[in-house]
């Protein structure tokens, strides 16, 4: 049987003094990736020689403070079929590899042009704080290339729409540049905002650029400037927006998100009522004014928006953007738990607590909100010590209540629950 011929993959990507993290970016899909090409825009540090070391065209292109530019003379050297492009600080997820082949191969089935995949972002510890989708994977061909100085995209340079592959559940690449970009501060902000607003100068009706502008001024708390910022991006809307526009999804987010920290929820909710009017499948606003609801302690109101949050999610998350509500499903069952527990929806607010402990045994929050149900309920009987006892037994199936770490761990909870029964019960050497 003659064997199927494989894709060419081409990875591209452009660097500068990124010697630390080359090694990993580079590293990688031995058996998967045709050629590896790196375009560098002036390194001073071993970047170029650890490139060519690990088997990869190295190219130099002269920094004219335009990434579109850059990443298009990268492209232009590859002789693959199809290209991806990461940063060095990016890599594939635990699974991604495997899958690549697999979903080229239904890419050229449908007849895409690209495919959208996650971009998971972590922070210094490794954990997601935030998921975005982009289009990392494309067809090698003239007519596709990036625009815009900053934040760029892949287009079509005649115009038409580009086919898309949904691989969002397939195809992810973690970024852990995350918190450096936090430390670069000013310097980086500035650099950022001076392309932008050259961008914004030759494209004044760009409502993508009038959002980034926003998170620039966000990023550094400037609160008044980003609304407005944000305000202008949404005035500057077309009349009909694709269902998958992350961008704009994360300016009306951004936009509830401030309103939030003013605890301005009348002008909160009528943003988010434009927002579910234009995308009524994304789920990041209601998780927005859910985590609202709750800091106002509007608990039916959190419940409702939580809910709707979740099951948006479930009907819709792979088709939309969620990048907010994916990353935090801990808090936003916590939330939960916690609006049941206020509302006097105890049946409800124990079995959110136990269905994210399960996930999540040690999270101080669940147990704590599991605990303190329990207590209310158990203010209405009169056997305390029965009652404690039959809990006790009931968290035996969640934590071995023979290991001191979990009784301990139990016993802090209770402290905080209030429940000094429970507390004792736990600290009891059994």
């Amino acid at each position: 049987m003659k064997k199927e011929k494989r894709p060419r993959i081409s990875l591209c990507m452009i660097v500068k003094n990124e010697e630390k993290k080359l090694e990993r970016a580079l590293s990688w899909g031995q058996d998967i990736l045709w050629e590896k090409i790196v375009v560098d825009t002036g390194s001073t540090d071993g970047t170029v020689d650890l490139a060519k070391k690990l088997g990869a065209s190295v190219h130099h292109f002269d920094w004219i403070d335009d990434f579109a530019a850059a990443r298009n003379f990268a492209i232009e050297q590859a002789k693959g079929d199809w290209i991806l492009t990461l940063d060095a600080d990016e890599y594939p997820a635990p699974g991604t590899e495997e899958k690549l082949f697999s979903v080229l191969s239904q890419a050229e089935e449908k007849g895409a042009d690209g495919v959208f995949g996650e971009i998971l972002e972590l922070n210094n510890v490794g954990e997601i704080v935030t998921c975005s989708f982009r289009i990392r994977l494309f067809r090698n061909m003239p007519e596709i290339r990036y625009r815009r100085r900053i934040h760029e995209q892949l287009e079509f340079t005649d115009g038409r729409n580009m086919r898309l592959l949904d691989g969002k559940g397939e195809v992810s690449f973690f970024h852990d540049g995350y918190a450096e970009e936090v430390r670069a501060g000013k310097q980086k902000s500035r650099r950022n905002l001076n392309l932008l607003e050259q961008e914004l100068s030759d494209h004044p009706d760009d409502y993508e650029i009038m959002g980034y502008l926003g998170d620039e001024y966000r990023s550094h708390e400037e609160t008044e400037q980003a609304i407005q910022w944000y305000l202008k991006s949404v005035e500057h809307l077309p009349e009909t927006l694709p269902e998958l526009d992350p961008r704009i999804a994360w300016t009306f987010s951004s936009l509830i998100s401030l309103y939030a920290t003013k605890k301005e929820y009348a002008e909160a909710e009528q943003i988010y009522q434009k927002a579910v009017r234009l995308q009524p499948k994304e789920a990041d606003y209601d998780y927005e004014m859910g985590r609202f609801a709750v800091a106002m302690e509007r608990w039916e109101e959190g419940i409702r928006y939580l809910a709707g949050g979740l099951t948006k999610l479930e009907q819709y998350g792979i088709a939309n953007s969620c990048m907010r509500i994916r990353a935090a499903l801990e808090e936003v069952y916590g939330n939960m738990a916690l609006c049941f527990l206020r509302s006097g929806r105890r049946k409800d607010a124990v079995e959110t607590a136990v269905a994210l402990l399960k996930a999540k045994p040690y999270d101080m929050k669940a147990l704590y909100l599991l605990l303190s149900a329990f207590r209310e309920d158990g203010g209405e009987r009169a056997e305390e010590a029965v009652y404690v006892e039959s809990v006790a037994a009931f968290l035996g199936k969640l934590y071995s209540l023979c290991e001191l770490k979990d009784r301990l761990f139990i016993a802090r909870a209770a402290k905080e629950a209030g429940w000094d029964a429970m507390r004792i019960r736990m600290e009891v050497k059994r």
